[in-house]
């Protein structure tokens, strides 16, 4: 391999289109493909043995991309990421600007594009790739922000639940009443006509997933924090399930259109 190779780690959940992307940018003669990681854990710990120049990374929530991000930076803060996502939502956008990712693409982009934008990272490190709608880009601009109080955002998790204002009320200690005016100042923050929408926005805007009560941006816990677990080109292994997919170049399945 030359010096002008780019090592790239994939992290994407479904095994066909991580084991897909491996194999079409592995055909590319300046690409090296360090592995294909399902989790969380799996990427913690390939990239901070391995230090790659790309990690193309996936989330099903958004929420789970920006700790998964998080979490790379912290290991490996050279690595360049590229967020691969369906999702655009501007506030996904602007925290994924927030932790310096180097790229944010829509899925629906053509398997051309995505290595051209690898290469581009690449070649020019002090430049961001975006690739979302124009309408998710100006949202994101105008630095719109909710914030819900810290017992609007506890009624919100009970609701994600499936609680009723009664339960909440009993759980939180305070009247079915206060619950309701809560509910209401929560639904014009959000703009959400039901309780259905108000959990899918609060998570597609990142305001429910950062608790107090979780983890949220900081450290992951796991196995996979730590250095010195074996060589990551093979098989690894944690608490009994193997979490690293090597990519197997007899594979031949191409994505995109």
């Amino acid at each position: 391999m030359g010096n002008n190779v780019i090592t790239v780690l994939v992290v994407e959940n479904q095994t066909l289109l991580r084991e897909a992307l491996c194999d079409v940018l592995a055909a590319q003669p300046d690409i090296e493909i360090i592995g294909g990681v399902p989790n969380d854990e799996g990427a913690v710990h390939v990239a901070a043995e391995t230090r790659p120049e790309v990690v193309l990374l996936d989330g099903a929530e958004p929420h789970e991309i920006i700790t998964r991000v998080a979490a790379l930076r912290r290991v490996s803060p050279e690595s360049h990421c590229i967020v691969l996502t369906s999702f655009h939502h501007p506030e996904l956008i602007k925290h994924a600007l927030r932790l310096h990712v180097s790229g944010f693409l829509t899925k629906s982009l053509t398997r051309e594009e995505v290595i051209s934008a690898i290469r581009s990272v690449s070649s020019h490190p002090d430049q961001i790739l975006l690739s979302v709608p124009k309408e998710s880009l100006a949202a994101a601009r105008q630095d719109v922000e909710v914030h819900l109080s810290s017992r609007e955002l506890q009624i919100m998790e009970n609701v994600a639940q499936g609680l009723s204002n009664g339960q909440i009320a009993s759980r939180l200690d305070i009247t079915e009443a206060t619950v309701k005016r809560h509910l209401r100042n929560i639904f014009d923050k959000l703009g959400a006509v039901s309780r259905i929408d108000a959990v899918n926005k609060a998570k597609s805007m990142l305001v429910l997933g950062f608790s107090a009560s979780r983890n949220g941006m900081g450290r992951m816990k796991g196995k996979g924090d730590g250095a010195g677990q074996g060589n990551v080109r093979g098989r690894m292994r944690a608490n009994g399930h193997e979490y690293v997919v090597p990519h197997r170049a007899a594979l031949r399945v191409t994505v995109g259109s």
